[in-house]
């Protein structure tokens, strides 16, 4: 057992130096950047469905799920998108690839437990904007990286038969950098704006899952998770740098004074979450369910940009979705062990800009392929739409190709014979 905690720490190391991965997306300009994580590779195939646990997957999102695991289980998850981004003006593609999450969850004789890390948000944007009207005529280009990671602890128990209780502590960390560059015509130097932030914070996701099996056929779940509001201490820095058009490199430099305006060490809030699902079904067989998730405020103002024309308001996700196996335990027959996924999210993200409220719609559907035990490899696609034309602003339209590897083991097993 020693030799697998050793390989699960190297992988932990490895992965937290590329946990955060990168967007390409204009709206990761906006608060702590796009929300990358929305559930495993099989909660994102049901439309974000995460009111169904069961013993041999891990639930990241409900921590009383962890009360009904019964083996060791390594999960890991990856993405491919493939984005069309629309605007009044243009019509752009790009592609990104990252890991989703990277997680472990271990039974125990009086409680179960996981841990893990999850790339949280991710900022990475790049536009020009020109400006012809002007003489002479002048551009400026807004460049964006970073992102927030997330450390977690997880604990779930069974209280009573059907009742299991969970609690999330999730250490938040990262950096947030946001570069403008203004170029005039025939001005060899070029003026750049570097803004950089420093971020890290806790927060605590508390679960609740009542699961139910009624005449040993039928399925019933019903579960809560709520997410009181946290806060991300901000530290923060702003230069001015003079340098060469074509070069990225020297040039003078100037440090902006912000103790002067109170912008040094800033807090950004992040609102607190109630989340309502329920799932119905046969057992082993098939299940359909509905969630319900939003927040009790909005959140994320960066106080470095604040702008007249941008709003956080009250975010909310709805997701249905379920999963059906033609026969779990069929010998013979490989397709018939197959679970066969599918489902549909909408989502206000509660980012408001020129008056518009940028929602998000999914569709999404998936195969889980059983392996070697109660292992699978969980693949699914997902077609989404994100953000509006009107008022000038970007449209995307993706693609999401989603994998995901829940590994089962056992530990901790008395050996009978020496």
């Amino acid at each position: 057992m020693i030799n697998k905690i050793t390989t699960i720490s190297f992988l932990f190391f490895a992965v937290f130096a590329m946990a955060q991965k990168g967007s390409l997306s204009p709206y990761s300009f906006y608060g702590i950047g796009e929300n990358t994580f929305k559930g495993t590779a099989e909660n994102r195939m049901m439309g974000g469905l995460s009111s169904y646990s069961d013993s041999i997957h891990l639930n990241l999102q409900n921590p009383a799920g962890y009360a009904s695991l019964q083996l060791v289980n390594y999960s890991i998850g990856v993405n491919h998108i493939d984005t069309n981004l629309n605007s009044s003006e243009a019509n752009t593609k790009n592609t990104t690839a990252g890991i989703d999450y990277l997680a472990v969850g271990i039974p125990t004789k009086h409680f179960n437990f996981g841990f893990g890390i999850i790339p949280k948000s991710s900022v990475g944007y790049r536009l020009l904007i020109e400006d012809l009207t002007t003489e002479p005529n002048q551009s400026t280009q807004f460049e964006g990286s970073g992102g927030v990671n997330q450390v977690f602890f997880s604990a779930g128990k069974k209280v009573f038969k059907d009742f299991g209780v969970g609690l999330t502590a999730n250490y938040n960390f990262g950096s947030l950098n946001h570069i403008s560059t203004l170029v005039i015509q025939d001005v060899e130097l070029a003026t750049v704006l570097n803004n950089e932030s420093s971020l890290s914070g806790f927060t605590l996701t508390l679960g609740l899952d009542y699961h139910k099996q009624l005449l040993s056929k039928w399925d019933i779940q019903a579960n809560y998770q709520f997410s009181p509001e946290g806060k991300l201490n901000s530290s923060n820095s702003k230069s001015i740098i003079t340098r060469p058009r074509l070069s990225n490199t020297g040039g003078d430099e100037l440090i902006v004074d912000l103790a002067a305006t109170g912008l040094d060490e800033t807090t950004i809030t992040i609102p607190g979450t109630h989340s309502l699902g329920f799932s119905f079904g046969e057992n082993k067989k098939w299940s359909a369910g509905a969630q319900y998730t939003f927040s009790t405020s909005g959140g994320y103002e960066n106080k470095l940009f604040t702008m007249s024309n941008v709003a956080y308001k009250r975010a909310s996700q709805l997701s249905v979705g379920g999963f059906y196996i033609p026969k779990f335990n069929s010998f013979t027959n490989y397709f018939s062990r197959i679970v066969y996924r599918a489902g549909v999210r909408i989502e206000k993200t509660g980012l408001h800009i020129n008056n518009q409220s940028i929602d998000e719609l999914g569709i999404s559907f998936g195969l889980g392929l059983p392996l070697n035990g109660l292992s699978s490899a969980n693949i699914g696609v997902e077609f989404g739409k994100r953000g509006t034309l009107s008022e000038g602003l970007v449209e995307e339209n993706f693609v999401a190709i989603r994998i995901g590897l829940s590994l089962n083991d056992r530990w901790f097993i008395k050996r009978k014979y020496n």
